[in-house]
């Protein structure tokens, strides 16, 4: 018999906390107890125990809709992924990311931490697919930020910045370059007190940059950028380093010694603040070596052996090491004419070889020793060789521009020893070849040098305008040209000089007079400036006809003259300054005081040994209706081989007085 009061219903309450039930205290007490998990978990991992993943998946059965409680979680495998470097982690990771941003697309710092979890992927696993999808994250994060700045924001950009700098380093992109240094300025914009890393970071991709678009402002932006670092801290090594190697490469563009100064100067803080570090020896030394190479600096040239010697100390065999020794001994021994000096970087290049396999570095410093033993011994057979290592690393790796750079360089010198038009031709396809990977001025210079030496050589008025253009190119490529190198100067005026012949246009003698004058500026003792002053004034007064144009040669002549008495070229060409004076001038007596003297200069100019005098004594005696003796001094050049081509005989008209005679009719036979 039941109790008086103990019958229910089936749907009354069984005890009194289940009369109190309420679906929201439920829904609270699941998240404490999913908060708690959580908490929990986050030590394990913490911890380095793998278990506190299990307790994760527990919470989220609890609070399946919690956006906060998923990130969180990925936060914790994300750090545990870094710790343990297991791939599966970290996408693990990006999962509770993606369910997070899926339950709260708003999410800004979940966006921001699933890109850096990829990036980190991509870094780890080396799979670019990974930088890809983490810059779809980041924008992501990006167009949630609204403006907003502080150190948060800050960090996501500098982040950023970071994936597109890879994605860089793999497209070789600029463009892709261009939106990590946006990025970079962005960040700086967001946060005023970044640390020493972003500084960095900036910097560096600036220099990359710089160099790729060949724009000398970022190579400034990229030094005030360590120098923004060095402020922060000036005991960081690295800072000085990367300001260091920054204003090397500026100095690689511009040759300017002011730059190279403070790159040396930075390198001496960087290497008393790691005096271990072989990098910073290293970088050291190949500022040193272009600067000594370039400016025939045999101190430099020391200084960076002494250099390679520290960075063998702090780490010995390295390879680079090596090459940049054995390129600056060789260097040095053609420079200072020390046989000893070439075979000790013969021994250095060896002893490389036999601890690497061949690579184009290695091959590039071995062809750089063969070239000097050329120098040394005035031997083409080791050109030849050197051209074999050349090509040899060519055929590793064809996308090097020193070896290209290097390869035509020595086809020129020895296009120029064997006098052989077909020589230069060659070189010129390889300084192409060079310019096409590396928008180096010296290259773009010396390729004009040698179309100007083809355009010589035949008469070829198209080369000697590629030439002319090549020559604007290089400086335009580099301003300070002007003032740091005036035998650019006077080899471009000489191509001007020469077109003005094929052209028959006075307004390129003008240009050439001009641009030697500032060649004369520059540099009051450059060699033989006033004679080709004087020379190009000749060719001037020549076309022009102005007896004015031809006393202008003459002053700068007699100027040359003082300072060289015995050089039979300028008598020569002075004294046909002078015959060309006398056949224009109006006055009588000028035209016979020219002529005399013009005698006077090329019996002078045939006792110092100039053959081609006999010639031009023929003519000046033709013109003076002297034919006997015209008639002995052709045949004298004639004995000598000093005629110029038949048809330049026949059609001289300094020869027009002789010509009609029987003697010169039968000499003409003769020949």
């Amino acid at each position: 018999m039941a109790k008086k009061g103990c019958n229910r219903s089936a749907s009354s309450p069984a005890n009194p906390v289940e009369s109190n039930f309420h679906p929201l205290l439920f829904d609270q007490e699941n998240y404490n107890h999913a908060d708690f998990l959580l908490r929990e978990g986050q030590k394990k991992l913490a911890q380095g125990d793998a278990e506190g993943i299990k307790l994760f998946s527990l919470a989220a059965t609890l609070s399946p809709e919690n956006h906060e409680l998923f990130y969180e979680q990925g936060l914790a495998l994300f750090r545990f992924a870094q710790d343990t470097g297991v791939k599966k982690t970290f996408l693990l990771a990006n999962k509770h990311f993606k369910k997070a941003v899926g339950l709260n697309p708003e999410l800004i710092s979940a966006w921001a931490a699933w890109g850096k979890s990829l990036f980190i992927l991509g870094q780890v696993f080396k799979e670019f697919h990974f930088f890809l999808e983490a810059k779809e994250k980041y924008l992501n994060a990006i167009k949630l930020m609204n403006g907003t700045t502080g150190l948060a924001p800050a960090q996501i950009s500098w982040d950023f910045g970071q994936v597109l700098a890879h994605i860089a380093a793999h497209s070789n992109e600029s463009s892709d370059l261009c939106e990590a240094l946006e990025a970079h300025s962005a960040a700086a914009g967001y946060y005023e007190d970044l640390p020493v890393a972003f500084w960095e970071d900036f910097g560096e991709i600036s220099l990359k940059l710089g160099e790729q678009i060949n724009d000398v402002r970022l190579y400034l932006k990229a030094i005030n950028c360590h120098k923004t670092a060095i402020s922060k801290s000036k005991s960081h090594f690295k800072s000085w380093y990367l300001l260091a190697h920054a204003l090397s490469q500026l100095y690689t563009l511009t040759h300017d010694e002011d730059h190279f100064c403070q790159a040396n100067e930075c390198f001496t803080s960087a290497a008393k603040l790691h005096p271990q570090n072989e990098t910073i020896w290293y970088s050291w030394a190949q500022l040193l070596l272009e600067s000594g190479i370039r400016i025939s600096d045999t101190k430099r040239l020391h200084s960076c052996i002494e250099k390679c010697h520290r960075a063998h100390a702090c780490k010995q065999n390295q390879q680079r090491v090596m090459e940049t020794w054995a390129i600056a001994l060789a260097t040095l021994g053609c420079i200072s004419d020390r046989l000893e000096l070439i075979f000790e970087a013969n021994n250095k290049v060896m002893e490389a070889i036999d601890q690497f396999s061949p690579t184009p570095y290695l091959l590039h410093a071995e062809g750089r020793v063969q070239f000097a033993f050329g120098k040394y011994y005035k031997d083409l057979d080791y050109y030849y060789l050197a051209i074999e290592k050349f090509q040899e690393g060519l055929s590793i790796d064809r996308s090097k521009d020193f070896l290209w750079y290097h390869l035509g360089h020595t086809y020129a010198l020895l296009a120029e020893e064997e006098n052989d038009p077909s020589l230069y031709e060659r070189a010129g396809k390889f300084f192409i070849k060079a310019i096409s990977l590396s928008c180096n001025s010296l290259y773009y210079y010396e390729y004009a040098c040698i179309l100007t030496a083809l355009a010589e050589s035949g008469q070829n008025k198209g080369a000697l305008e590629q030439a002319l253009i090549r020559f604007e190119q290089a400086f335009n490529l580099q301003r300070n040209a002007v003032y740091l190198h005036p035998h650019w100067l006077y080899k471009y005026a000489m191509a001007l000089d020469l077109m003005g012949d094929l052209a028959d246009e006075d307004h390129f003698y003008i240009k050439a007079i001009e641009i030697l004058k500032r060649v004369l500026t520059l540099d009051p003792d450059y060699p033989d400036i006033h004679y080709k002053i004087a020379y190009v004034y000749s060719h001037l007064g020549e076309l022009v006809e102005s007896v004015e144009i031809f006393e202008r040669a003459s002053s700068h002549y007699k100027i040359a003259y003082q300072s060289n008495e015995e050089n039979e070229l300028l008598i020569l060409d002075w004294a046909l300054s002078l015959i060309n004076l006398s056949q224009i001038t109006p006055d009588a007596s000028l035209r016979e005081q020219s002529l005399r003297e013009a005698e006077y200069k090329l019996v002078q100019s045939a006792k110092l040994g100039n053959v081609e005098a006999y010639y031009h004594l023929a003519c000046l005696y033709s013109l003076t209706v002297q034919l006997e003796k015209s008639i002995y001094f052709l045949e004298k050049a004639e004995a000598f081989d000093a005629l110029p081509a038949l048809d330049d005989v026949l059609s001289d008209d300094w020869l027009e007085n002789l010509r009609n005679t029987e003697v010169f009719q039968a000499f003409i036979s003769h020949l």
